[in-house]
């Protein structure tokens, strides 16, 4: 019976990591405005593009992030949607679904997650990293998918 519920739950999961990578990227912002958050000068040296000199990256944990969500989505849009931000974490998963690279970062419970999504460029960066391995990963913040989620758009590794 534990098997056949356990089976359920990480069908819906992946169900729902499929839909949720099958999203547009259509909500990256122009730039990230300062909020409250902790906020952190954009240094990375391994950034594709340098940043634009009024850019900020807000500096976050997976599973405060994740917390942030769980706690009151609409505020922690305010908090992350459309911002450049940087998650801390624990990489849970690493994927190839239907085309799009994805990497997982561990949240503040068993369900939740920071889901990134890489460009193809990024591929060869992103088979480096290995589960259980703490990293940074920078990138737009997407939202809330179906309560599972908070995803990162236009990912790279820090």
């Amino acid at each position: 019976m534990k098997n056949s519920i356990n089976l359920l739950i990480m069908f819906f999961a992946g169900l729902f990591l499929v839909l949720g990578c099958s999203q547009s990227a259509n909500n990256s912002a122009t730039s990230a405005p300062t909020n409250s958050a902790i906020v952190a000068s954009n240094t990375s040296t391994t950034a594709p593009a340098p940043a634009a000199p009024s850019e900020k990256l807000i500096a976050v944990q997976a599973r405060v992030m994740t917390k942030d969500y769980d706690e009151n989505e609409l505020a922690a849009d305010g908090k992350y949607k459309g911002k450049t931000i940087a998650v801390s974490g624990k990489v849970e998963n690493i994927a190839e679904t239907m085309g799009n690279v994805t990497v997982s970062l561990a949240g503040h419970d068993m369900v939740k997650s920071v889901m990134c999504s890489f460009e193809e460029s990024e591929k060869a960066n992103v088979a480096k990293l290995k589960k259980g391995q703490q990293t940074i990963l920078v990138g737009t913040g997407d939202g809330l998918t179906m309560g599972l989620y908070a995803g990162l758009q236009k990912c790279r590794i820090q």
